[in-house]
């Protein structure tokens, strides 16, 4: 990994922030499914839990590159069709675990620990998407880095790709926003299914894919 890795890395970061902020715009709060009249999460509170949170993200990811990243990733293009297979088979393997995993935390005793924290908001946004318990917090990150190892050696292309795949949809699918236009056709479904998740505390526990919920019954 080189500087030109790490300038691409903050690139994807800084995207991040302002899609982030994009979907938390106010002019899009006509498109919000629900809304909460009274604030969900004092707001000191939310943001000591959302910014330690993306301090602890990237720690666990400046971990990642300086003990596995010279084992788990080559530098330079592999080609169109091994790019698409690493990010592929990553990002499908990663959800077939995140899927038990998630499913796992609503457990009744494991969600009054862990998960209720990121329950209290009914009604999320993209900002909120990373309000968590810091263990569930290690362990969707902690869940994708192990699906890197298993898949890898993978290229530092496919890594950035996978990584701006899964950060860009997570906030997308807590956005709560449903814009009635044909091309969001795919934003739109995830985020529905999402909002029933948090609306419900059940179901839909795949994060990318729906075909895990649809082979284990927990699709609604």
């Amino acid at each position: 990994m080189d500087a030109t890795f790490f300038i691409c890395w903050g690139a994807i970061l800084a995207f991040d922030g302002l899609l982030m902020q994009a979907l938390d715009w106010p002019a899009f709060a006509r498109y919000r499914i629900r809304t909460s009249p009274t604030p969900q999460i004092p707001l000191m509170r939310r943001r000591v839990n959302t910014g330690l949170n993306n301090v602890l993200s990237l720690l666990i990811f400046a971990s990642f590159f300086y003990f596995l990243g010279e084992t788990s990733m080559v530098a330079g293009w592999p080609g169109f069709t091994t790019f698409f297979g690493e990010v592929l088979c990553v990002l499908l393997l990663y959800d077939f675990m995140y899927y038990f995993f998630h499913r796992f935390m609503h457990i009744r005793k494991v969600m009054r620990f862990c998960h209720a924290v990121h329950h209290r908001v009914r009604f999320p946004t993209a900002s909120e998407s990373i309000f968590l318990h810091p263990l569930e917090n290690i362990g969707g990150l902690g869940l994708l880095i192990l699906a890197i190892v298993i898949i890898g050696p993978i290229s530092t292309f496919s890594f950035l790709a996978i990584f701006a795949i899964h950060s860009s949809i997570n906030l997308i699918v807590h956005s709560n926003l449903i814009i009635p236009h044909p091309s969001f056709r795919l934003f739109n479904f995830w985020v529905e299914k999402h909002d029933v998740h948090h609306h419900k505390a059940r179901n839909n526990y795949a994060s990318i894919f729906p075909f895990w919920d649809q082979a284990f019954g927990t699709a609604e």
